[in-house]
């Protein structure tokens, strides 16, 4: 495995991790969701994670139109986002914020499936 794969499949795990516990941290109201590396560090990481899947593609001959599972992910990356910022910045209600994170998380088991059988279909 090539040190590039291993550092974007260490991105991606770090990033869900993060991602998952500051939902935890969220809904419970906690006073580390306030913590100014809470709010830098998930960029950092997400910032690596794309930049290795860019070179990965490229190095790989992928790209979103000859790979329809690409396309997909690239897609299902921008849902992502959007319920990640739906349930950290823009939902009122804690229940809000549940159902966006409990989304963005099943949009993220959907980007995973996708990237391993590289089939939009098959990961559904």
């Amino acid at each position: 495995m090539s040190s590039l794969k291993i550092i974007h499949l260490s991105a991606v795990i770090t990033s869900f991790a993060l991602f998952f516990l500051r939902g935890i941290w969220l809904l419970r109201s906690s006073p580390i969701m306030q913590q100014r590396w809470v709010k830098i560090v998930p960029h950092s990481i997400d910032t690596v994670l794309l930049l290795s899947a860019i070179v990965l593609a490229w190095q790989l001959g992928f790209s979103p139109l000859n790979s329809p599972w690409l396309a997909a992910k690239i897609v299902a990356l921008l849902v992502y986002i959007g319920l990640g910022m739906l349930a950290f910045r823009f939902a009122r209600t804690k229940a809000q914020r549940l159902t966006a994170w409990l989304c963005a998380l099943l949009v993220f088991g959907y980007i995973v499936a996708a990237a391993v059988t590289h089939d939009p279909l098959l990961a559904l």
